[in-house]
């Protein structure tokens, strides 16, 4: 797209494709009452307030174009597992832990309780100095979720190819550096008597999905590296071969619909959407979940919050405000502040949907099961990354369908994953010499070996973190 070019984002508005935070090119124009195509626009030079000169970022095209509308019957490319040379088939561990079919945890009683206890924003998750505890990153809904007929009844076209030239959306960091800072920052409130971390383990929620998806999971094999602290088992992922081949042997068409996704979220939440999205901009919330019993202290991040949430600084909660209204969060009747995950699939409706049998829901399950999100507001797209319609998908009725898996046998093989872990590690670091244990799934044997290991480039915990003074504990 040339650098003049206009972008059409809703029938009320036309946009300069260049245009990122104050757009210096506006279009007006006006609809026709009985005619849906806009009238030609007129354009309009606002000029700046001040003379100064700004130097502007020149945005670089470094993403290969593909062919639109994608081609009918698009197949998924065949994975192809490598063998983990740490992991050979051959390789017989101390101890292993079996994965049954799907129905044999079913209908097990393991209790779960969640709670979130804080929140942060990070421009970068393996950055601990990038870290703040405010929502500056959080993202608000600028539609209402809740008013289905609305939704329905909306004329969009939100064109999810805009300014993806620009950009190749990343997987985030595996780093746990943005949490162990938050956990850093309130270790007073969760240490014991004893300096011991009062939960049991520690990890990205991407991560607990990873271990959870290992029911269904036949193509790809994960790595876990697990160190105990202080009592708590702390759980960094560290991709295997098959799983990097995946990320850096994506296609131009994979890493369009990649994209995809990041740019339908700026949609949903900007009247004026930046040219591209920013996906290392992060808002976590910090959840604490009751696995049976095992403590899980996790780090789950946000799409968006709802048009009418409220939040609550805990740091200042006399500044902050709805910036949706203006309205004092300090009001009696506040609303709790309520999120949504958002999705874009290729589908007309919802109907096209199989959710009773794709495992795809199943992971859209877990994911927003783990944080307590009861819906996913889906964009449904075409064959040229346009979406028309959006529509919101309850997480209770993904479960209700679901027919191959269930959401108990999902805690209860997390449960049993829980156990394995604190059976077959019960020394903490710098009493078992620093040693590191990795967990690695194999999907060929439906089974989770594990080995340790010194070696420095699994030493995933910073120096800054177990160096520390955790004496100061005021519990």
């Amino acid at each position: 797209m040339s650098s003049s070019s206009l972008v059409y984002f809703n029938k009320d508005t036309f946009l300069d494709g260049t245009g990122r935070g104050k757009l210096s090119r506006q279009v007006k124009f006006t609809l026709e009452s009985n005619n849906e195509t806009p009238c030609v626009p007129s354009l309009s030079i606002v000029k700046e307030k001040s003379d100064k000169k700004k130097h502007r970022h020149i945005a670089k095209v470094i993403s290969v174009d593909i062919q639109l509308p994608l081609p009918p019957n698009l197949e998924r490319r065949p994975q192809t597992l490598i063998s983990c040379e740490q992991f050979p088939n051959n390789y017989i561990s101390p101890t292993s832990l079996s994965i049954l079919h799907w129905s044999k945890y079913h209908g097990r009683n393991v209790t779960f309780y969640l709670k979130d206890i804080g929140y942060f924003s990070t421009a970068d998750r393996s950055d601990a100095n990038r870290c703040r505890e405010d929502f500056r990153y959080l993202k608000r809904l600028i539609y209402d979720i809740d008013d289905t007929r609305e939704l329905k009844q909306m004329k969009i076209e939100f064109d999810l190819n805009i300014g993806s030239a620009y950009l190749i959306p990343a997987e985030p960091a595996a780093s746990l550096d943005a949490l162990l800072w938050w956990i850093s920052k309130h270790k007073h409130s969760l240490l014991d008597k004893k300096r011991r971390f009062t939960f049991d383990f520690v990890a990205w929620r991407g991560t607990i999905r990873k271990i959870m998806s290992s029911l269904f999971n036949n193509e790809t094999d994960w790595r876990i590296g697990v160190i105990r602290f202080r009592g708590a088992y702390f759980l960094h992922v560290f991709h295997t071969e098959t799983e990097l081949s995946i990320e850096f042997g994506q296609t131009p068409i994979e890493q369009r619909m990649c994209y995809w996704g990041h740019k339908f979220e700026d949609y949903l939440c900007s009247e004026t959407p930046p040219l591209f999205p920013c996906p290392k901009k992060l808002f976590s919330l910090v959840n604490l979940a009751t696995l049976g019993v095992h403590t899980l202290l996790y780090g789950s991040e946000i799409d968006a919050c709802t048009q009418d949430s409220i939040l609550i600084d805990d740091n200042n909660p006399k500044a902050t405000k709805n910036s949706h209204n203006g309205t004092d969060s300090n009001i009696q009747h506040k609303k709790k502040r309520k999120f949504v995950e958002i999705k874009v699939i290729y589908a007309k409706n919802m109907l096209d949907l199989h959710t009773s049998t794709a495992h795809k829901y199943g992971k859209w399950w877990s994911q927003c099961f783990l944080t307590g999100i009861e819906q996913i507001l889906l964009g449904f797209r075409d064959d040229y990354g346009v979406v028309r319609q959006i529509q919101p998908l309850l997480i209770k009725d993904i479960e209700t369908r679901a027919r191959t898996w269930s959401s108990s046998s999902f805690l209860s093989f997390l449960n049993d994953f829980c156990v394995f872990v604190r059976k077959t590690i019960t020394k903490d670091y710098f009493e078992d010499g620093k040693t590191v244990y990795l967990f690695y799934f194999s999907p060929q044997e439906k089974k989770i070996k594990w080995l340790s290991t010194t070696e420095s480039k699994y030493q995933f915990l910073p120096e800054w973190f177990t160096s520390q003074d955790f004496t100061l504990s005021e519990v």
